[in-house]
């Protein structure tokens, strides 16, 4: 039944590998049970071993899907004493001021977000880590001064921005719920400006 192979063989490893392939079985395991008087029960086992190997996931959702990266903006709005006066755009506007501190306040807070979780690993965690603010110049925001309130089942890593720290959350099941952001603070302690700052969340499957 070699014949053909052999007859095109040119290197003898060549056609070592190939009538290897051809003639040898694969092995499996074999036993026998006898007895020679041809009286009682004689058994014989075989065994097959079996391997299911599953894949380790893990999926975090943080407001908007695929690229997107929502952005959350809070506006504060002046009010000039003695009288509440909004401050408005422009330069040298009349206003009837009485040597008190102006005050900021913050109008609607951004919607919650929703969020998503799930994995197979054995144990799950979620942390987060806020990036230094732009531009940097002069005071503003920290990380304290961003609360966050959950509901759900996928918790919040920390009560606010300034204390992120690992949280735990179930495995092999959809963790959810949302996520809403409230900005305090002073501020008038605050530089002018458009404070910025970028939020990574990372969810981690052991």
């Amino acid at each position: 039944m070699n014949a053909p192979i052999l007859r095109h063989c040119t290197f003898a490893a060549v056609c070592g590998l190939l009538l290897a392939g051809v003639s040898a079985p694969a092995r499996a395991e074999a036993t026998y049970g006898y007895n020679d008087a041809g009286t009682g029960t004689v058994t014989a086992t075989a065994r097959v071993n079996l391997s299911v190997r599953v894949p380790k996931l893990i999926l975090l959702r943080v407001g908007s899907t695929d690229t997107t990266v929502d952005t959350l903006t809070w506006t504060a709005t002046a009010s000039i004493p003695p009288v509440p006066t909004v401050a408005a755009n422009g330069s040298s506007t009349p206003v009837n001021w009485d040597g008190t501190a102006p005050s900021f306040a913050f109008g609607t807070q951004p919607g919650a977000l929703a969020v998503y979780a799930w994995t197979n690993a054995g144990t799950a965690t979620i942390n987060c880590a806020l990036s230094a603010w732009l531009p940097g110049t002069g005071p503003g925001p920290t990380g304290a001064d961003f609360s966050v309130t959950a509901s759900g089942t996928l918790p919040h890593p920390g009560a606010n921005l300034g204390a992120c720290t690992s949280t735990a959350f179930p495995s092999n099941v959809v963790a959810t719920g949302t996520w809403a952001y409230t900005l305090t603070g002073t501020p008038t302690a605050w530089a002018a400006g458009n404070h910025t700052a970028t939020l990574t969340y990372t969810a981690t499957g052991i």
